[in-house]
């Protein structure tokens, strides 16, 4: 149903009430679902999870030539960005709970897989750099 009186309104999304004209588009879809909680397993908590998922995320494989270096640089100094976003969300946020954190730690978790260590070749020495978990 086009409103006649807004001529900006080609959707029809703009609805009249009782007490005039309501600004703005009105939902045609429902909002997504919140993001899926992964819950602190047992014998763990969140604060553990956080520092596991910070440790994660800083853990990169050697690069193999100096060539491979700089990628390597330029994804830790990415990923260590990260990690300091993370931290000073944590922080500002005096009340946040369990819940809180392990909404913050599998947001860290997709972020650092946007930033995967494959665009650079792997020192075979090294090995895969999994040692500091």
């Amino acid at each position: 149903m086009p409103s006649p009186g807004m001529p900006d309104d080609l959707e029809g999304t703009v609805r009249r009430d009782i007490g005039g004209w309501i600004s703005g588009p009105m939902l045609s879809e429902p909002l997504p679902d919140p993001v899926p909680v992964r819950p602190v397993p047992p014998g763990s908590s969140a604060t553990r999870e956080l520092l596991s998922a910070i440790a994660q995320t800083l853990t990169l494989p050697t690069p193999a030539t100096t060539k491979d270096e700089l990628t390597y640089l330029r994804i830790s100094r990415d990923r260590a960005r990260l990690v300091l976003l993370t931290c000073r969300r944590v922080l500002a946020d005096r009340e946040a709970d369990e819940r809180d954190i392990m909404i913050t730690v599998t947001q860290l978790r997709e972020d650092a897989g946007q930033l995967p260590p494959d665009d650079y070749d792997h020192s075979a020495l090294a090995g895969s750099g999994k040692g500091a978990e």
